[in-house]
């Protein structure tokens, strides 16, 4: 339900991944197999239409968004007023790697009806300029290794599993590269499925560390120390705080009743 006054915003790599759908099912299309060595660009310039608008301007995005369309076919000044031209330097030599896109070819008709979609363009006014959820489904998949599916906890002990799990992840959210002996960065080279052969560099973090977990503790022994009786009743008031089962809010049926409605049921397909 949405709430007079809130404005909302798309992550950017749900959008992607439904233009990138489009474009791989388009680039199968007759003669329009250039779209495949332009669809990494593509993607690329819709991450870049919000990163770049900080603002989150909606009519600025859509200018920015759409000027691809001309960009592909060596066009680079818009009637758009939102964005009247290409942000880049002039391509030449060595900064161009990609043939462009024929005016009025099946291949530069195809990706325009492809981008200039209503769905799509209405999603491209609304896309987050700033926040993506990378970081929460980051900080999901972290949540797994401290409180894993397959085995069950009691509420104190998800309770306590979850705050660790936000320790460790607030403390480590922010790491840095890791460095060679030569001082040099460390980066990985890694082929993920969604990019169907295609490769992405992966910086290869720092090892995580634990100093939080120290922290707690001495802090747990300190609070100990000071006083082991307010530990303990502040311990039982958490333990209080525990909300019931779930099962407790579902009408139950006495027994008898439930096996004579069954019995009752079954003796239909018995007559």
């Amino acid at each position: 339900m949405c709430s007079e006054g809130t404005r909302y915003f798309f992550d950017v790599w749900h959008i992607g991944k439904s233009v990138q759908k489009a474009l791989d099912a388009a680039a199968k299309e007759r003669d329009c197999e250039d779209l495949k060595l332009w669809r990494p660009a593509i993607i690329n310039h819709l991450y870049w239409t919000a990163a770049s608008t900080p603002t989150g301007d909606p009519d600025e995005m859509q200018a920015k968004w759409q000027s691809m369309i001309n960009h592909v076919q060596d066009i680079h000044e818009h009637s758009t007023p939102a964005f009247t031209s290409c942000a880049h330097p002039p391509l030449e030599g060595e900064a161009r790697n990609k043939e462009w896109l024929e005016p009025g070819s099946p291949a530069a008709t195809k990706l325009e009806s492809v981008a200039a979609r209503k769905a799509l363009v209405k999603d491209i006014r609304q896309l987050s300029p700033q926040h993506q959820t990378f970081s929460l489904e980051a900080y999901h998949s972290l949540i797994l290794h401290f409180a894993p599916k397959h085995t069950g906890f009691s509420f104190l002990g998800m309770y306590s599993r979850l705050l660790l799990a936000a320790l460790h992840f607030n403390s480590n959210g922010n790491r840095d590269v890791a460095r060679t002996s030569e001082g040099e960065g460390r980066y990985a080279v890694r082929y993920p499925r969604f990019r169907k052969g295609g490769w992405v560099v992966h910086p290869i973090k720092e090892k995580p560390s634990y100093g939080y977990a120290t922290n707690l503790m001495v802090s747990l022994v300190e609070e100990y120390c000071k006083s082991p009786q307010a530990l303990q009743e502040s311990s039982a008031v958490l333990s209080s705080a525990a909300p019931p089962p779930l099962t407790s809010s579902l009408q139950k049926v006495a027994k008898d009743e439930a096996v004579s409605l069954h019995l009752a049921r079954h003796s239909r397909f018995n007559m």
